[in-house]
């Protein structure tokens, strides 16, 4: 059999295929809901996908989620692209701005770092030029950095993820209509993806800034199976991006549930978002107690903390008691931090018991 190796885009060389380790029992790792729908809304989800016509293809338009998503969020419905998740949107806006500035033999695209990694990653997979700007020592945006790093590799695209991941904090507005206006000639995608947990939004940017798009997602707020994310547009791109959007890429299955997490069970699932903002604040509150560990300020639905010692040792410890947090490879600003997403009260409160054990047991070795 021949080897076919020599086939293989050269560009995805430094990439890895991302393989999650199996779920721990109590799984605090991935910042999704912790809660499960209760069971009436599960009824009503349940009768609604079986009302479903699953013998004939999804609406390729998704023109009752656009809508839902406009009344919501703003714009008309045509100035939103749907994806599945955020990171099919992400690739769906690298591959349809990706046009080289004269001169340039790739498209640049602009991220502060350690953001969301799969700017970078569907950067390198979409043939983009990723560049990514440190952050400023207390993860705040650095402005003046980003807008020197502008005039440098003159960006397509620049991302900023507010609040970002996996830091929890939101950048300040002054902060992010700085890189606005720094990049009068790059589409500024900011990524509420969490923004939820953080009680507010800074959609009205895309109204007043003709370079600016919104991008969101249900994954954060219940319906992370569901796979729907979504970025709302200036109403001169949107049909252009579409363009680079497989016609039939949401199922039936997922719009009929992102269409009801935008009405029927739009009430639960916000119920559940204050749910989880509240334990945020007993459980920054309780590490703040917690001798070896500083919780960092989150505006997330997890916390970014600080540990003495070696963060992945305490993340596998953890794991020896069923828990799953999310450690960081060492030699980068995340070097001794864990990040923890916000669980059910009992997993809190589980956490919270094996974390004096694990920090014993990382520091003697």
């Amino acid at each position: 059999m021949s080897d076919l190796r020599h086939l293989v885009c050269r560009r995805l060389d430094p990439l890895t295929a991302y393989i999650p380790k199996p779920p721990a029992p109590i799984k605090l790792d991935a910042n999704e809901s912790p809660w499960p729908l209760p069971e009436e809304a599960r009824t009503i989800l349940a009768e609604a996908l079986a009302s479903l016509d699953l013998h004939r293809y999804p609406d390729p338009r998704a023109t009752r989620l656009r809508a839902l998503l406009a009344e919501r969020h703003g714009g008309a419905a045509d100035d939103y692209v749907v994806g599945v998740g955020s990171d099919e949107v992400i690739c769906l806006l690298m591959q349809a701005l990706s046009e080289p500035r004269e001169g340039a033999a790739a498209a640049s695209v602009l991220f502060p770092e350690p953001s969301f990694v799969m700017y970078r990653h569907n950067g390198i997979v979409c043939g983009m030029q990723p560049e990514g700007v440190p952050l400023a020592r207390d993860f705040s945006l650095d402005v003046s950095a980003m807008a020197a790093a502008v005039v440098e590799h003159q960006p397509n695209l620049i991302f900023l993820a507010s609040p970002n991941n996996p830091t929890g904090n939101a950048f300040t507005d002054e902060a992010i209509t700085g890189v606005i206006d720094a990049a009068p000639r790059a589409l500024v995608v900011i990524d509420e993806a969490y923004a939820p947990f953080a009680e507010r939004s800074l959609a009205s940017l895309v109204d007043e800034h003709p370079n600016v798009a919104l991008m969101g997602t249900l994954s954060k707020v219940g319906l992370a199976g569901a796979r729907v994310g979504f970025c709302r547009l200036p109403s001169s791109l949107a049909a252009h991006v579409d363009k680079a959007r497989q016609p039939y890429n949401l199922s039936s299955l997922a719009l009929c549930a992102a269409e009801l997490a935008l009405t029927g069970l739009s009430a639960v699932l916000d119920a559940q978002v204050a749910a989880i903002v509240e334990e945020r604040r007993r459980l920054e509150s309780a590490l703040e107690k917690e001798p070896g560990i500083a919780p960092l300020p989150s505006a997330a639905n997890f916390i970014l903390t600080r540990v003495d010692g070696d963060a992945g040792a305490v993340a596998a410890a953890l794991r020896q008691s069923d828990i799953g947090v999310r450690a960081f490879p060492p030699g980068g600003a995340l070097t001794g931090h864990l990040r923890i997403t916000v669980g059910t009260p009992d997993q809190n409160d589980a956490l919270l018991a094996a974390l004096p054990a694990a920090l014993s047991t990382a520091a003697n070795g």
